[in-house]
């Protein structure tokens, strides 16, 4: 969690510019977009011919990934919003219900009204409630197969801790997880940028892990903004990590 920050944020100091330019060194060897930092007239012609590209350094990439970063995901997006009454769910999963029978999460407070009208089953899509853990396994998996990518995610969460009557399966686990964030699942890039910081079931891979919580906090996952922070103050950004 304490690794240094990955880059910069933005590229066009002074003295960054300064070294870039380049015109006592015509064979040196810079990106199309670190020559677009460049003034007018203050490269030479392989430089030029660089301008051009749609090639990109490692520095650059990270600078591009962290602006993104601060226009993307400032907001929670709708996903996270109780289905039935449309307010942002609490960030304490304590404070609502996830279903397995339609994949929703329900605030608390609607559950309590559908339980003061006598509904016992989902408030969402009126599916009784399962009982056990193979019938909960089986709505699961019904809906995996039908390519629900919170589903997918979810299964995955139950594969990395064992549940359900499931042995505990790790690579199983980031399998699923890795399909759900190509599906666009928030959560899952931030499950695999923790398991990836944490090293202890698989490869320890610090760069790995921030690409994850990137993309987690992009997709407006708040653990994931915060963690980014995190590591961003510890790396003395203090600027990013704000």
């Amino acid at each position: 969690m304490g690794q240094p920050c990955r880059g910069r944020v933005v590229l066009g100091a002074a003295a960054d510019i300064e070294k870039l330019r380049g015109n006592d060194q015509p064979g040196m060897k810079i990106c199309g977009a670190c020559v677009r930092a460049l003034p007018d007239g203050s490269y030479n012609e392989e430089q030029r011919a660089r301008r051009q590209s749609i090639r990109r350094c490692e520095e650059c990439v990270v600078a591009g990934n962290q602006l993104v970063l601060m226009k993307e995901g400032r907001s929670r997006s709708e996903g996270d919003d109780c289905p039935i009454c449309q307010l942002p769910l609490p960030l304490d999963v304590n404070q609502s219900m996830f279903k397995v029978c339609c994949m929703k999460r329900v605030c608390n407070g609607c559950i309590l009204a559908a339980r003061k009208r006598g509904m016992d089953d989902c408030p969402f899509c009126r599916t009784p409630t399962p009982t056990t853990d193979s019938q909960i396994l089986a709505m699961i998996q019904k809906r995996v197969l039908a390519g629900d990518p919170v589903a997918i995610y979810f299964l995955g969460t139950k594969n990395e801790y064992g549940e359900y009557g499931l042995e505990r399966d790790v690579t199983r686990a980031v399998e699923l997880y890795e399909r759900a964030a190509e599906l666009g699942v928030s959560g899952a890039n931030y499950n695999l940028g923790a398991l990836h910081a944490q090293g202890e079931d698989v490869a320890k891979d610090m760069a790995k892990a921030i690409r994850h919580y990137e993309a987690a906090a992009m997709g407006g996952y708040v653990s994931a903004r915060y963690v980014l922070g995190y590591v961003a103050y510890n790396a003395g950004n203090n600027d990013l990590a704000l």
